[in-house]
């Protein structure tokens, strides 16, 4: 609005220059008039020509550019699956509120200008030019000029200059805030292939605490948009009932993944039906709905912000929590180990502008720029350790009843493994669980149920010992594995 304002008051003020009776139809008053702003924009040694580092050190900044950066296409699964667009917008306008008057967009024009004695005495001159102007041209022509229109032909120009050099300093920040706008907003342009529906999970009627959530799908068929002859998912129909632990198995390309994404509403079926709880799943609001739901995949990253928000992002803001989630998921150990601990933020947001810096190691702006945070590498152990925390802090909200583990563990060792499954199922206190693996141990032997995929179809369904028995899909990738060990164990 300020900008617009601006812009306003320039284009009136230059049609009043143009429409006065003294200078009607004169071009070269408004342009000498405008003269001083053009010659500092176009010749002025400004910031650009200085040996320059500039640091954005305030914290509410980069918490803002780091929540505007969660908007982006690579987390959208994230903003999706956790309902995070809102908890994003309203911590931004907290940060937001919180900078104030802190941080001033005219931080160039309070850089010390560098400029040569002769360009100040031009820039002085074209200051002062309209009046000299309005000068000659009275002394050319008396009888049309008096004291009185010469004062307002000043004061005109004068009130144009100011404006116009308002709009040429104004110009760069207001288009940097309608980018950032946009990147911000762009979150709701997000394109989600369902309907939303107008009823709230879990519907009218109360639901016990710690009660799972049962899915159904019935004839489900899917394929990914922009995929004409492959099906994902063909025809397939499963009944999951609440509180039972599923263990989703099959070859790379089964179709496994497709089943929790279609489970957990990221995509539609293309045909066919899912209910939840005996309802059609697009009756829901898929904000309520995900409230209920929790889901781990090995594709989830780490979000922008600090350690203690990764795990705590739109649950509670409790230490005590925090740091039990860590332990459960395993990553607590490694976040000691770090100097700012649950503060630590692995990509801090440095944000710097340097001009003209020598490459001199030695030169005072270079051990400046290499005494900035650098970014902590992390092993992928330790990455899926933190978002596996996330779950674990999920598990504190009572509304959660289904969880989806998509093949989480793909970078731990055996042993962090068998404790992240150990964990998950210990904290399960009679939710829904889906595990999607390719390794078969102790997971699927206690399973309630085990689904095994082939090709995008579900083709065997069981118990451990009832598939073995059958001596089919599942019996065959399982001893693929056991062989392997045997195999093993022998060369030893």
């Amino acid at each position: 609005m300020s900008f617009v304002g601006e812009s306003l008051t320039s284009a009136s003020q230059l049609v009043f220059v143009l429409q006065s009776p003294h200078s009607a139809g004169d071009f070269l008053f408004p342009i000498i008039s405008i003269s001083q702003p053009l010659l500092y924009t176009c010749f002025d040694e400004n910031v650009w020509s200085k040996v320059l580092l500039a640091i954005v050190n305030n914290r509410d900044h980069r918490r803002m550019e780091a929540l505007s950066e969660l908007t982006g296409e690579g987390y959208r699964e994230e903003i999706i699956a956790g309902n995070l667009g809102d908890h994003i917008l309203a911590e931004y306008k907290v940060s937001q509120e919180n900078l104030g008057d802190t941080c001033t967009d005219d931080f160039w024009d309070q850089v010390q200008r560098g400029n040569t004695p002769i360009f100040d005495i031009f820039c002085a001159l074209a200051r002062d030019l309209p009046l000299a102007y309005c000068a000659i041209k009275a002394i050319k022509s008396p009888s049309k000029y008096s004291i009185a229109s010469v004062a307002v032909l000043q004061q005109s120009s004068t009130a144009l200059r100011n404006s116009f050099n308002s709009i040429l300093n104004n110009v760069a920040t207001f288009q940097r805030h309608v980018n950032i706008l946009k990147e911000l907003y762009s979150v709701f342009d997000r394109k989600i292939e369902f309907c939303d529906g107008d009823i709230s999970y879990p519907g009218e009627e109360s639901r016990p605490t710690g009660r799972g959530m049962g899915l159904e799908l019935q004839n489900v068929t899917f394929s990914y948009p922009g995929s004409k002859t492959k099906t994902a998912l063909n025809n397939v129909s499963l009944s999951i009932k609440p509180g039972q632990l599923v263990v989703i198995v099959g070859a790379n390309g089964s179709g496994k993944s497709t089943m929790v994404k279609l489970m957990t509403r990221l995509y539609e079926p293309s045909s066919g039906t899912l209910l939840i709880d005996n309802v059609a799943a697009e009756r829901y609001r898929s904000s309520s709905l995900r409230r209920a739901m929790a889901t781990l995949t090995q594709d989830h990253k780490i979000y922008p912000l600090s350690i203690y928000e990764n795990i705590s992002l739109i649950t509670a803001d409790d230490p005590a929590l925090v740091t039990k989630a860590a332990k459960q998921g395993g990553a607590l150990k490694f976040i000691e180990r770090l100097t700012d601990g649950m503060d630590t933020i692995l990509e801090p947001r440095s944000r710097t502008f340097n001009v003209n810096i020598p490459s001199d190691p030695a030169h005072p702006l270079q051990k400046q720029i290499d005494s900035l945070p650098k970014k902590i590498d992390i092993s992928g152990g330790e990455k899926q350790r933190l978002v596996a925390a996330r779950i674990f802090m999920r598990f504190n909200m009572e509304e959660v009843n289904f969880v989806a583990v998509d093949e989480p563990s793909s970078a731990l060792d055996a042993e962090g493994e068998s404790q992240l499954f150990n964990q998950l199922i210990a904290e399960r206190s009679g939710k829904t669980m889906v595990f999607v693996t390719h390794r078969f141990g102790h997971l699927t032997q206690h399973a309630d149920m085990i689904v095994c995929m082939k090709d995008g179809a579900l083709v065997e369904c069981g118990s451990h010992k009832d598939l073995l028995k059958l001596d089919g899909e599942y019996a065959k990738l399982y001893n693929i594995q056991a062989g392997a060990f045997a195999v093993n164990e022998f060369s030893e």
